[in-house]
């Protein structure tokens, strides 16, 4: 990047996903939380439960692609080159990704910002 934004959006789509432990997103280096996940209705027939001996209750994981968003913000940004890192969740199994975007927020001439005073 050429110069600071004041925010960035990460907009990814995932395949395998567990639906209760979305991916993490790491802007360079620092952890910066869990990507909110854009879920399809209950009666959509990716969704697959899972039972292990030692969980008494059913896990479960989409079996198509989910699409997921995170805002970065400006604290974990920096100019130049950024380090984007996506992690699936705990104890989820290996995940794809694809189209990823990131779209940055800069100040422009035309600003679109308020400024407020303190009191």
């Amino acid at each position: 990047m050429e110069s600071q934004p004041l925010l960035a959006l990460i907009t990814f789509e995932i395949a395998g996903a567990r639906i209760d432990s979305p991916p993490e997103v790491i802007a360079n280096g620092e952890n910066v939380g869990p990507a909110s996940l854009v879920m399809p209705g209950l009666a959509d027939p990716g969704y697959r439960g899972e039972m292990h001996a030692i969980v008494s209750q059913m896990q479960f994981q989409y079996t198509g692609w989910l699409r997921a968003q995170k805002i970065v913000p400006v604290s974990a940004l920096r100019t130049g080159t950024n380090n984007i890192t996506i992690i699936n969740g705990p104890n989820a199994a290996g995940a794809v990704i694809r189209a990823t975007q990131i779209q940055l927020k800069y100040l422009w001439n035309k600003s679109d910002y308020i400024l407020k005073p303190d009191r």
